[in-house]
């Protein structure tokens, strides 16, 4: 288990995270929050590669770590080969550079990594990261550059590797996220504003009705067990603990309004919707 308690990091005036505390346990956890909220710089902290301004991290000490960055380090005159041999010389471990290869997709050819893709070079930095066999794995935007088929083969390598270790990955793909993931921290301006697992944070309900005509928002806030509600086009997107209470007294705010609907749609939230809700 790893865990941070009251992490803070400032650059000059720029504070970039604020007093953060959570523990990682075992399994997958994604780390979520709009451009600038200060998910790089906590991989970064749980790296070693800065340090906090104030603040610990307990449990770090014991642990080998593997971190793969936005944009892998890797020699563009080297191999695949012998990237990985080089990290395992690095790391002071015997690596088995076919099953790692392997693992991630890739063959073991003599082409230097300038010639590979994007994709192809994230594959590699992954397998960079595994030489380690890490208990925490770090990942920052481990999907960005790959097409949907190199997205599901590494979610699905996400799947197998977080039975036995611990991994914490950024990511703006959520439906990923909500498949892979088994926790959850959002961040907003360098405060952590969610921690919870998936069932929790996804327990509310969702309602969305489509009206045939212009409908005051304000009349739709008063319902009172709707706590959020979003429009989108014609649809309206209304969250409930309540789902039974929220249907019938929006029914009854129709009939009492006139209101004609158009359509009526009960379903869950989903991770998108709750990061667009709570960020907001």
């Amino acid at each position: 288990m790893i865990r941070v308690e009251r992490l803070s990091k400032k650059f000059d005036d720029n504070v970039a995270l604020k007093e953060v505390t959570f523990e990682l346990q075992p399994g997958c956890t994604s780390l979520l929050g709009p451009n600038g909220a200060g998910k790089t710089t906590l991989l970064h902290l749980l790296a070693g590669i800065t340090r906090p301004t104030t603040g610990r991290i307990d449990g770090l000490e014991q642990a080998r770590i593997g971190f793969l960055p936005q944009t892998p380090a890797l020699y563009p005159w080297m191999t695949a080969r012998e990237t990985l041999e080089q990290a395992g010389l690095l790391s002071g471990r015997t690596v088995d550079v076919h099953r790692l290869l392997g693992t991630v997709g890739l063959t073991d050819s003599k082409k230097p990594v300038r010639s590979y893709s994007g994709g192809m070079k994230q594959r590699l930095g992954l397998a960079q990261a595994l030489c380690t066999d890490p208990d925490l794995l770090l990942l920052d935007e481990p999907v960005s550059a790959l097409d949907p088929a190199g997205r599901r083969e590494v979610l699905d390598l996400l799947m197998e590797l977080k039975r036995d270790r611990m991994i914490l990955y950024s990511t703006h793909v959520l439906p990923d996220a909500e498949e892979a993931s088994d926790h959850v921290l959002i961040l907003k301006e360098g405060r952590l504003i969610k921690d919870g697992t998936i069932r929790e944070l996804l327990h509310k309900q969702q309602l969305t009705v489509r009206f045939t005509e212009e409908v005051d928002a304000s009349e739709l806030l008063a319902i009172s067990c709707i706590n959020h509600l979003e429009q989108r086009g014609l649809d309206w997107h209304l969250s409930t603990d309540d789902i039974k209470s929220a249907e019938r007294a929006l029914l009854q705010k129709a009939i009492d309004r006139e209101w004609s609907i158009e359509s009526f749609h009960i379903g869950h939230h989903s991770l998108e919707s709750y990061l667009l809700e709570v960020t907001k």
